[in-house]
């Protein structure tokens, strides 16, 4: 039986502990750390992009695969933490890093062992915080259930990650198959592939993109940034803009895909990977110097922008390698696995880094999410009334945005929340907190109306009372992170990613919200995705937690 950490006995919480020490002492068993410090790096980094790489020529880029492993390698940053706090220091005679000999044995093992050690830092600071049950298993192994476990709440986790229903028009932010190269680029990519890269694997190699390659390629960056990003250019960080971010990610972007075009040519299969190069490493200057001319931003900014996005795990618990692309390799040279920033959610992840070193600043400025909400539904649904904002006369809450269709006799209480995904395993609790406060203001609504049905008629904000509507709906809204919630008394849940396209093609509202509380639109256990509990070791100790993967994918335990 499964028990949180305040109704547990005390054998059960002693049980529980002596696995997390256990697992905590796991860095005693790499060998990498008597590595300098900047090899190591060198090395564990040299280790992700390669088994990246690899996936990615056996099974396709973009395949789950794929996916899958970028999701796991981008949170296992604990090897990195393991170098800056039990390492040894850097060395100069280590400048040159090649992938070799016992080098090879060590970063492999340093990554397997951090791998391991990661599913456990997913865990168990949420028993901690009484938010997951534990239970025992007769072998030793202790094992983390799924909070709020339910068939729907599989579906919608299933959907966080990533898995959508076969044939559903609902795609998954930064993902699908990359967007082909233009003629011109793939010609001047083919042309310096043909100077840059050596023979064999292991010899490393030297090239400098023409500006004609740069620019070829700088169109493809530029409409997935403005397409990805849904916040304003205007939005301020530190001493820069979101769109000079932009700017300077776009030129990073460019970069990293003319590398990994170099490092893995995709219509030459079986071409030798060459592992000693997969990992661009420049000084600090000549960073900012690179993409300073590409971006046409200033040298100082751009040095600046960099600061903001090294990897320093030690000082940030939610370390991702896609928030944080620049791997300090010493006190000079840093290091980038192109693989992360060409995956990374990009508009997300530079405010997730901005609200996590200046919360106050950030809190300050992101107060027009909701705006963004109600501008895209009036954007998509002309053939409805729409109005916004609207606060209840008894100061209580506003509804966010009141959709109406006479046609159907249909009106919908839309309450909006756009939760950002949760990075850090304890954001977790945080951000269903926010889920639920948007659950009260949607009550509070709902009773307000039934209570007095005519303050929207008197308000012009509807052509009649309440009481003549055949159906009146409560629907909470929510975009990226949410938790299931059971339909009840008129009030539902439904992902913003979901309403989007309903209210695109929809003439009518009752059969759009027909349709979206059918929840056709959230994927299916066993046909899209299966779940199982998975065994991850380490260093002797034993733990169990959920594992979601593609329905076609027998994944084996850990």
């Amino acid at each position: 039986m499964p028990f949180l950490l305040s109704n547990a006995s005390d054998e059960l919480k002693a049980s529980v502990q002596a696995i997390e020490d256990r697992a905590d002492e796991c860095y005693k068993l790499l060998r990498l750390l008597k590595r300098p410090a900047n090899e190591a790096r060198w090395a564990l980094l040299t280790a992700m992009a390669l088994q990246l790489e690899t996936i990615q020529e056996r099974s396709g880029a973009n395949s789950p695969r794929h996916k899958i492993r970028m999701v796991t390698l981008d949170r296992c940053t604990c090897g990195f933490k393991f170098i800056a706090e039990h390492g040894k220091p850097p060395s100069r005679l280590a400048g040159k890093f090649t992938w070799h000999g016992s080098l090879v044995e060590d970063a492999n093992h340093a990554l397997h062992v951090t791998d391991l050690y990661t599913h456990f830092l997913n865990v168990f600071p949420m028993w901690h915080k009484g938010h997951e049950e534990v239970d025992l298993q007769p072998d030793g192994r202790v094992r983390f259930y799924i909070p709020r476990d339910s068939p729907r709440q599989r579906q919608v986790i299933a959907f966080q990650q990533g898995y959508r229903p076969r044939g559903s028009e609902i795609t998954y932010p930064y993902t699908g198959p990359p967007k082909p190269e233009s003629p011109e680029a793939m010609k001047l990519l083919a042309e310096l592939y043909q100077k840059a890269r050596p023979d064999g694997s292991a010899k490393k190699f030297s090239y400098e993109p023409s500006r004609e390659l740069i620019e070829a390629l700088r169109s493809k960056y530029q409409d997935r940034l403005d397409q990805n990003f849904r916040h304003p250019d205007t939005f301020q960080l530190r001493g820069y803009t979101l769109g000079e971010f932009k700017s300077f990610y776009i030129a990073l972007l460019i970069l990293c895909s003319i590398h990994e075009y170099i490092c893995y040519p995709f219509n030459k299969a079986g071409q030798p990977i060459p592992v000693s190069s997969l990992v661009m490493v420049k000084t600090r200057p000549a960073w900012a110097a690179k993409l300073s001319k590409i971006s046409g931003l200033s040298k100082d900014l751009c040095a600046t922008i960099i600061e903001d996005l090294l990897l320093d795990p030690v000082a940030q618990p939610g370390a991702s390698m896609c928030i944080h692309p620049f791997v300090p390799l010493d006190g000079f040279a840093l290091a980038v696995a192109p693989q992360f920033p060409l995956a990374s959610a990009v508009d997300d992840n530079v405010l997730r880094s901005y609200s996590y070193m200046y919360p106050a600043l950030f809190s300050a400025q992101n107060t027009e999410k909701e705006a963004v909400m109600r501008e895209r539904i009036r954007d998509a649904s002309p053939q409805f009334r729409v109005e916004h904002s609207i606060e209840l006369p008894d100061k209580t809450t506003e509804i966010d945005a009141l959709l109406s269709d006479e046609a159907s006799s249909t009106v919908v209480f839309a309450e909006l929340k756009w939760i950002r995904k949760p990075n850090r395993t304890l954001e977790r609790i945080a951000r269903d907190k926010d889920v639920e406060k948007g659950l009260s203001q949607l009550r509070l609504i709902q009773a307000y109306a039934r209570k007095h049905p005519d303050f929207l008629m008197k308000r012009g904000k509807l052509p009649c009372s309440l009481k003549d509507y055949t159906n009146v709906h409560c629907l909470l809204v929510v975009w990226d992170h949410w938790f299931w919630i059971e339909p009840q008394n008129g009030i539902a849940i439904v992902h913003f990613d979901a309403l989007i396209p309903e209210l695109k093609k929809s003439t009518n509202l009752q059969s759009l919200v027909t349709d979206l509380l059918s929840y056709d639109w959230l994927p299916v256990e066993g046909k899209d995705f299966r779940v199982q509990y998975a065994a991850a070791a380490v260093n002797g100790a034993v733990h169990e937690s959920s594992i979601f993967s593609p329905a076609s994918e027998n994944r084996a335990i850990l």
